[in-house]
């Protein structure tokens, strides 16, 4: 058994990835990636992926080995977020047409080059597994991917996971968070241009105005209340084109981020510096420079010890941040940072600032 499980949790667009490719590289971690962001859809399905009470292998596997529509739908008009690993172009068991289960849309080729293997293997253990709490189930099949690599114990992080913290609280009651932040400036400008975060704007605009989920539901009787750019964006209407014209702008993706900064620091609460680790991404890029005190302090949270030339072997995987707030014209620039303005309150008051 490893010790208390770590999820790394933030906005999304956030370094977090750049977090899970970094862990991979040390072998006394299994790094677990992108999970939750799949098993609920992009976010659209968290009540089904956190049910109450007992669940039974079976049930926790079809959460994990469905491939769910909306993510379905951008595989299929080749609008799919880079954070996919699987090989659905060509090479892999399942493709645009079938959809690819979540587990496999970057979790299991994040582990290993053989996803369809692994796949086989972790579905037989988790039918196999007697009724639980769903965060007990989760537990168990992550602990029989650790077991498998044999590393000391496993790390959690989907984008976007800071919606989900309270979940994860109650359904790991143990666990310890690694909470990423980024400028939320240029967290916005990369929202705005990412497919994934483009998708989850459109599907609850979606459900907002039709009052159903449109994947689940034919009712359209609201469709006229749509605008067209949204109407475009239907399940039975969608494109490639209709996609690439909606608009998500900065200051919408800004607003976004304040409220989730400020709903997650809230849940985030309460938990000692035990239990709890702030990074800023803008530190874990001093990696390039040289400056190995965040990935020290990061690994030192997670193990309790610095491995030097793990330290090292991160170096040649930290880029530059692509989003430039300070390039946006003036106007969207001004709306942006005020919209970012009380997410940066509630940082500041919690000790983390940004120039």
């Amino acid at each position: 058994m490893s010790a208390a499980p770590v999820f790394v949790v933030g906005t999304g667009r956030c370094g977090s990835t750049l977090v899970s490719s970094l862990l991979r590289e040390h072998p006394a971690v299994t790094s677990l990636s992108e999970v939750f962001s799949f098993a609920t859809d992009l976010g659209t399905e968290i009540d089904r992926a956190f049910p109450e009470g007992q669940i039974s292998g079976a049930a926790l596997w079809r959460i994990l080995a469905t491939p769910w529509p909306w993510q379905s739908l951008m595989l299929r008009h080749d609008v799919a977020m880079e954070e996919v690993l699987y090989p659905w172009r060509g090479g892999g068991r399942w493709g645009a047409r079938s959809g690819v289960p979540a587990i496999c849309q970057a979790a299991l080729p994040h582990l290993s080059g053989d996803p369809d293997g692994l796949f086989d293997a972790l579905a037989a253990a988790a039918v196999a597994l007697d009724p639980a709490p769903v965060g007990v189930q989760y537990a168990r099949l992550f602990e029989w991917l650790r077991a498998r690599a044999g590393a000391r114990l496993w790390v959690e992080r989907s984008g976007g996971s800071l919606r989900i913290v309270s979940r994860l609280r109650r359904a790991f009651p143990a666990a310890r968070f690694v909470h990423i932040v980024r400028d939320g400036r240029d967290t916005a400008l990369s929202m705005s241009r990412h497919a994934g975060f483009r998708m989850v704007f459109a599907a609850f605009q979606l459900i907002e105005g039709l009052g159903v989920d449109p994947m689940a539901s034919t009712d359209r009787r609201w469709e006229g209340d749509l605008s067209d750019e949204l109407a475009a964006l239907l399940p039975e209407r969608f494109t490639r084109e209709a996609f690439a014209r909606f608009d998500t702008p900065p200051p919408l993706c800004a607003h976004y981020w304040s409220g989730e900064i400020s709903q997650g620091l809230a849940e985030l609460a309460g938990l000692g510096e035990e239990r709890l680790l702030t990074i800023r991404y803008e530190d874990l890029l001093g990696l390039r420079e040289g400056a190995t005190e965040c990935a020290a302090g990061l690994i030192s949270f997670i193990l309790g010890e610095v491995d030097p030339a793990w330290l090292r072997r991160c170096v040649a995987l930290v880029g530059q941040g692509r989003s430039r707030w300070q390039e946006l014209p003036p106007r969207l620039r001004a709306q942006t940072e005020d919209a970012c303005a009380p997410g940066f309150a509630a940082l500041a008051a919690a000790g983390l600032t940004w120039p």
